[in-house]
């Protein structure tokens, strides 16, 4: 069996292989190749159209978690995960 590979969405502005959204707890996931990253406004309204009451989405880059963006109020936070130094 083959490696998936990615698919460019325009509008995530990155190369995505899933995505999932959990109603009863209001987070998206968005699963993103290992050197990707997502355009925050974008991903923020991918996941608004699913659900207009989202409340945190996590992206994953390969198979570490990327940023988060987490509903704070009225306003979208982001939040990098925290990286180990070489």
């Amino acid at each position: 069996m083959t490696n998936p590979k990615p698919i460019y969405h325009s509008e995530l502005q990155c190369s995505v292989f899933s995505l999932s959204y959990d109603f009863v707890t209001r987070q998206g996931v968005l699963n993103m190749a290992e050197t990707t990253a997502c355009d925050m406004n974008g991903c923020i309204a991918f996941f608004q159209r699913i659900d207009p009451k989202v409340q945190a989405i996590q992206t994953k880059a390969g198979n570490l978690d990327d940023t988060s963006y987490l509903l704070v109020g009225k306003e979208w936070k982001a939040n990098l995960p925290p990286r180990k130094e070489v």
